[in-house]
């Protein structure tokens, strides 16, 4: 399995955001004229050549009312090209977004079982804190 960037595993999860937010998996590959297992694969880590093309996912944030990944897929094309050196900040918003990904987890958790609403919190968070990371990254891998 080849590794996914910092970006390509945020888009994963911003997919599986939009996923879920159609309904799931199964909701989602009826409304596109899918298989399941190939709608299911534009989410997950372990496909890492498999993305959803863009006209899915008009389709899908469409039907949902969401840009989902328009807006992620936005935010990453107006970041500063030339991104400002590691700061004390980057630490507090890194901190913030872990805390709220095991927040959400924890939630989920108390009941014995994670529904469709949980996971898309949870995903939700957790690309939070994916971008919260890639931008710590872009920042430290600068010369």
């Amino acid at each position: 399995m080849s590794e996914l960037s910092p970006d390509d595993r945020a888009l994963k999860v911003m997919t599986s955001a939009l996923i879920d937010a159609c309904g799931g998996a199964c909701a989602a590959a009826q409304l596109l004229g899918k298989a399941q297992s190939l709608v299911s694969g534009y989410a997950v880590m372990s496909e890492p050549k498999r993305f959803m093309p863009l006209s899915d996912v008009a389709t899908l944030e469409r039907h949902c009312g969401q840009p989902i990944v328009s807006r992620w897929l936005v935010d990453r094309h107006t970041a500063p090209p030339r991104p400002e050196a590691l700061a004390l900040n980057d630490v507090g918003r890194l901190t913030i977004e872990t805390g709220d990904v095991a927040r959400v987890v924890l939630q989920a958790l108390e009941d014995g079982r994670v529904d469709s609403a949980e996971r898309q919190a949870i995903r939700r968070e957790l690309g939070e804190l994916v971008r919260a990371a890639s931008l710590i990254l872009e920042k430290v891998s600068q010369p």
